[in-house]
């Protein structure tokens, strides 16, 4: 062997690197190989050993180690739990020295009440040095045995309580052992960093850190340290969850989402006093429209909350939507609020209700600027996505406010996943509309609307407005064509010109002096709209308006492509020059397709047409539910 090798530091970093090959994605691979190189030598064994037993998605090859005899021999286990100093209790400590994240799922893993009860017996700690848990929990016997899993070491814990718990294996004092397990983990877990519970069935027990007069309540320091709390609970149980979230002082995230009970009763929320959620940033809440505001409504006014992400669930008015964004007001600073994420998902019965002729009227359901005026007090917002099932159909007047209003933003999405349509109601701006964003939003990367461009007069409207800004504005603060837009994303795109090479050029040159870096525009397809050939409309406009680029500015131009499409623009400058109807024709998405038929070059543009999109939208803000 090696001398290197000795050196401990760089066997750990060569063991890590077999460990994680394949970044991470074959760690079962990972495993086996551990179990071999510990078996080499002993200078390869702690360090390998340290890898195999570090991260366990099961509780029982820990309690392997223990002598649980096929006839069950009760009183030696007993006996080597009882005895500190015996053989097999040092090699079960040793190796659960070893552990740092622990998956327990109890439904899965059944363990012997026997052997549960001398756990706890002789207070085995199972793992001394854990860092994370996850643990799902099903028994009255999971419940007792939580405090052997327990350790001052902690900094995250997952725990959820399975319905079986509740229906099939309810102890009679279910309450007081619930309330055990949570005092347990506030107690010995000082560390605690990270927290999140799923209890969806009945109302947690009422739970406080401070200390009043002749109670035993826990001390004031416990759960200091906890900066992200997620709470999955009922309705019931807001209050609680309220309360004690309130108490903690260094809280920065907080995520509760709510399961409301057909008939259950919301209970009434108390406000809190000034000093509460002093120190949260992030807030992320799930459930009607009437349970996010009332949750806003005890919080202080003028919180810094930095990011508000909003998740419901169904059909909801502009008067819904506003009462849900009126709760952002109350409680959040106008200053420090840089993100605003609300999405409304329908469900199966929700769209078959829009679906059949059931006499719903889905006018009632047309969203507007009265839906989101109250996030327009909120001028340093930097995201913005509003995906609520059905498009927002905004004037041009209300584009150019909003345009005007944020003008720091850099992701503005307005209904870009569209599940349903109004098939009579056409939005009511034009692609005149970008016009403002391109003008007054100087950071805006990624931008998803809803406009009617399906028009010669649509298209016409927008070059007269560019052209109305080139006259108005003086030439030193020239803002057109704006260099930061990446993307525009339609949905619906209302684009029924059918490949219309005219409409198709008239779209191109229209984006090429409305901006400069355009990597994508694409279109959600909606069903109702009876256009599936709208999406590859778009991405003809696109090829155009980069082709254009480049018969102007050859390779000059900042569009992301690759080499196969520099010799497509090349071959097409030579075959067709300016000639940009003929463009159109051969640019992917139509029949004609005979420049364009390679299964390699079509992987390469629908990556540039996608991919790099998607991936640009991943790095401004990072949450799947912009997209």
């Amino acid at each position: 062997m090696h001398r290197a090798l000795a050196i401990t530091e760089l066997l750990t970093h060569i063991l890590r690197d077999v460990y994680n090959d394949d970044e991470g994605l074959n760690l079962r691979r990972g495993i086996k190989d551990m179990a071999r190189i510990s078996q080499v030598c002993k200078t390869f064994r702690d360090p390998a050993l340290d890898f195999l037993w570090r991260n366990l998605d099961s509780l029982l090859p820990l309690l392997r180690l223990l002598p649980l005899e096929e006839h069950g021999d009760k009183a030696r286990l007993s006996k080597v739990l009882a005895d500190l100093k015996s053989t097999e209790r040092q090699c079960y400590i040793s190796i659960s020295n070893r552990v740092r994240t622990l998956s327990f799922s109890e439904p899965h893993e059944p363990i012997p009440r026997d052997l549960i009860n001398d756990i706890i017996e002789y207070n085995l700690l199972l793992t001394p040095r854990i860092d994370v848990l996850h643990l799902r929990i099903s028994s009255e016997a999971g419940l007792r045995l939580l405090p052997a899993l327990i350790t001052p070491e902690l900094t995250d814990i997952s725990l959820s309580f399975d319905e079986n718990l509740y229906i099939f294996n309810r102890p009679l004092d279910l309450g007081d052992l619930i309330k055990s397990v949570y005092t347990t983990i506030f107690r010995c877990a000082p560390k605690l960093v990270h927290f999140s519970v799923v209890d969806l069935y009945e109302a947690l027990p009422l739970l406080s850190l401070t200390k009043a007069p002749g109670q035993d309540h826990m001390d004031i320091a416990c759960l200091q340290s906890l900066t992200h709390a997620v709470c999955y609970i009922t309705a019931a149980s807001l209050p609680q969850v309220l309360e004690l979230m309130s108490q903690l002082r260094k809280l920065e995230d907080l995520t509760i989402q709510v399961c409301e009970k057909t008939f259950e009763e919301i209970p009434r929320l108390s406000s809190f006093v000034s000093e509460t959620f002093g120190s949260l940033k992030n807030v992320a809440f799930d459930g009607s429209p009437d349970i996010i505001s009332r949750i806003f409504s005890v919080f202080p006014a003028n919180r810094s909350i930095q990011s508000v992400i909003l998740r419901m669930h169904g059909l909801y008015t502009n008067a819904d939507i506003a009462l849900v964004l009126l709760g952002v007001v109350a409680a959040v600073s106008k200053e420090s609020l840089r993100k605003i994420i609300i999405t409304s998902v329908l469900s199966t019965s929700d769209l078959a209700r829009w679906d059949a002729d059931s006499g719903i009227d889905t006018r009632q359901f047309i969203l507007d600027i009265h839906a989101i005026e109250p996030a327009l007090q909120f001028p340093n917002l930097e995201i913005f996505s509003a995906c609520l099932g059905v498009p927002l159909y905004l004037t041009d007047e209300d584009h150019l406010r909003i345009a005007q209003t944020w003008r720091s933003v850099q992701l503005l999405y307005l209904s870009s996943i569209v599940q349903r349509v109004v098939l009579a109601h056409k939005p009511p701006a034009s692609i005149a509309s970008l016009v403002h964003y391109a003008r007054y939003c100087r950071r805006l990367k990624a931008l998803g609307l809803c406009l009617d461009a399906s028009t010669k007069a649509s298209v016409d409207a927008c070059m007269q407005a560019v052209d109305t800004c080139e006259e108005n504005v003086p030439e030193e603060i020239h803002s057109l064509p704006s260099p930061s837009i990446q993307m525009v994303e339609f949905g619906p795109s209302w684009l029924e010109c059918n490949f219309d090479p005219g409409h198709i050029n008239s779209l191109a040159k229209a984006f090429t002096r409305l901006f400069s870096n355009l990597a994508a525009c694409r279109a959600c397809r909606t069903e109702e709209l009876g256009v599936p050939q709208a999406a590859w409309t778009w991405m003809k406009v696109q090829t155009l308006y980069e082709y254009i680029l480049f018969t102007d500015q050859g390779c000059n131009v900042n569009t992301l492509r690759s080499a196969w499409k520099l010799r497509l623009f090349s071959k097409w400058t030579s075959d067709y020059g300016k000639d940009y109807e003929k463009v159109a024709l051969a640019a992917p998405g139509s029949s004609v397709e005979v420049d364009f038929d390679d299964d390699q070059n079509a992987e390469a543009f629908n990556q540039i047409m996608y991919k790099t999109a998607r991936d640009e939208l991943a790095k401004i803000s990072k949450e799947h539910e912009v997209m």
